[in-house]
């Protein structure tokens, strides 16, 4: 099938925009995401949102990347598109991108499954910093209680000149803590940064609002539906790999 005029193949011809857009759709039948009866229809979908695009995605390549793995990245996030909008198997920001997430041992994460976690990184990012003067605190409360040790930095941040030795050790996560081990914890460090007497169900409120909060943001306009599982698993992938 000839796309485009030998004149008009630009950066990514024809050939390659049909392969690459035929292992991607076969990936989806294969992990059962999409009916083997629906090949064709989603195939000429994606062509037809990428002929309607070509001319913004070719003026975003930067030559940093091999053309077909750029390529690949544009159309894999229409796939997703498509998803999120027709597929009812979608059930949270999606099974498949929960699945990369989770990267069980011997799952290689492909050029297009990390470009799907890294948006979803600086959309988390975003949306702790629109908690504006609050960043710090929900910051550091979320990873505790995601099971993710604070760094000594989002103390500081927090806690100011508090942070001394018996508030440091408080922060350190072993995995297995109960919640209400978090929650003493946090109540702790909570009460010294603000020189307040809360009691540790309170600061478990706190932590239940401001996770809907940020569920909520993560959601707003945008085809996702995220709950508390994949946050968890989003915060594992954001923080995880950093140095504390």
């Amino acid at each position: 099938m000839k796309i485009f005029g030998k004149k008009d193949e630009g950066i990514f011809t024809t050939r390659m925009l049909t392969t690459i857009t035929d292992i991607i759709v076969k990936k989806y039948i294969k992990a059962g995401y999409i009916a083997p009866e629906n090949y064709e229809d989603t195939r000429q979908t994606i062509i037809e949102k990428y002929i309607a695009k070509r001319e913004h995605i070719e003026s975003l390549y930067d030559k940093r990347a091999k053309p077909e793995t750029y390529l690949s990245a544009v159309l894999y996030k229409m796939m997703l598109e498509i998803m999120r909008s027709t597929s009812s198997k979608q059930k949270h920001f999606g099974e498949y991108e929960a699945t990369v997430l989770k990267n069980g041992e011997g799952h290689q994460i492909t050029p297009e499954e990390k470009l799907i976690i890294e948006n979803e990184k600086k959309y988390l990012e975003k949306v702790l910093a629109s908690f504006g003067h609050e960043t710090s605190k929900v910051t550091l409360f979320c990873k505790m209680f995601f099971r993710i040790r604070p760094s000594k930095q989002e103390l500081e941040a927090y806690l100011k000149h508090k942070a001394d030795n018996d508030i440091l050790k408080l922060t350190f996560i072993e995995g297995n803590e109960l919640d209400k081990d978090i929650f003493d914890r946090l109540c702790t460090i909570c009460n010294t940064a603000e020189n307040k007497n809360n009691k540790p169900d309170a600061v478990r409120m706190f932590v239940g609002k401001t996770n809907g909060k940020i569920i909520n943001r993560l959601n707003l306009n945008r085809q996702t539906n995220y709950n508390e599982e994949s946050l968890a698993l989003l915060f594992d992938m954001v923080y995880t790999d950093k140095d504390t």
